[in-house]
């Protein structure tokens, strides 16, 4: 009798064990998701993908920057634009993903930009580059939907 008990009290923690311990390991881990970079972000929705313009100009620095709470550091070219010699940033993309790809671009480098021009709440006019060309190399960093590569699903065609 005593020995049936245990059994059912052992059968029904074990039960209980197997039941709860998964829910408690997905509590504590968190996703990162894109960091306020993915879609739907508020960064994400500046993005118009009907209004690409290209330019031509030489990279003054490479640098980081947050351009809105809650939003991971990104990394971004300042490029002195040929035609209007104005210095415009232009937007890689998350650090995260932009320092994993096998690019380099050192001050003086010539390059051509295709992307979105766009502005935040007063902030400087920046690119929310599509693709950039220098010397004999092209960087893509969005489809030609305009969806960044960072973000790792698609919608269905």
């Amino acid at each position: 009798m005593a020995t049936t008990k245990i059994f059912r009290l052992s059968a029904l923690t074990l039960l209980l064990t197997a039941l709860l311990l998964p829910l408690s390991a997905q509590q504590n881990y968190r996703f990162r998701g894109s960091d306020g970079w993915g879609f739907g972000s508020k960064y994400e929705q500046l993005f118009d993908n009907y209004n690409l313009k290209t330019i031509v100009g030489t990279v003054v620095k490479v640098d980081t920057n947050t351009l809105m709470k809650d939003m991971s550091v990104g990394l971004r070219l300042i490029v002195t634009e040929d035609a209007t010699g104005q210095s415009t940033p232009v937007h890689l993309g998350p650090m995260w993903y932009a320092t994993n790809q096998d690019i380099n671009f050192p001050k003086g480098d010539k390059v051509e930009i295709r992307g979105c021009r766009a502005s935040y709440m007063g902030s400087p006019e920046f690119i929310m580059l599509v693709e950039l060309r220098s010397k004999n190399r092209v960087f893509r960093f969005r489809d030609d939907d305009g969806n960044p590569f960072w973000v790792t699903f698609r919608n269905k065609p």
